[in-house]
């Protein structure tokens, strides 16, 4: 898995890509149905192609707009105030998955979205190939979070 960082324009970016042993149309459905997207994310659910829920709490949902659907390649949603794109490429053998996030400067939790973003990554990557999501470990999570926070010099300023 590669990653990315940089901020620009009042905004900090993360690029994530992995490659995958699978084809995108049999990549796509893990990540533009609910039934796909729970088994990695178990918390977000589709309303058909315009709308994705967040649940917070057990009555509590976030509501985001799908800026863009087109299966089997690409999604493209509203992240809390920023934005997220899933891009699947067809290669010779497999795919690569590519995933572009951008929130603002001021998003009290950047470096940790980031972090879980990279690991929800490496989790559709195992369900793509037929092994089980693993079980976040708090330790290498936390040691990411920190390498994002340093790569973007979040936090630091003053």
């Amino acid at each position: 898995m590669q990653t990315s960082y940089h901020t620009k324009d009042n905004h900090v970016y993360q690029k994530v890509m992995i490659r995958i042993d699978n084809t995108p149309e049999n990549i796509f459905p893990s990540l533009g149905t609910t039934k796909g997207i729970q088994k990695w994310f178990p918390e977000l659910s589709f309303k058909g192609t315009e709308r994705m829920l967040f649940q917070l709490e057990k009555d509590v949902f976030e509501e985001m707009d799908i800026l863009r659907y087109e299966n089997p390649n690409f999604i493209h949603f509203t992240w809390a105030d920023g934005e997220v794109e899933i891009l699947l490429e067809a290669q010779e053998e497999g795919s690569q998955l590519v995933l572009n996030e951008r929130l603002p400067v001021s998003f009290e939790h950047a470096a940790r979205d980031f972090a879980g973003w990279q690991f929800k990554v490496k989790s559709i990557k195992d369900i793509a190939e037929d092994r089980e999501a693993p079980e976040m470990d708090e330790q290498q999570f936390e040691a990411i979070q920190k390498e994002i926070e340093k790569n973007l010099n979040l936090y630091n300023k003053g």
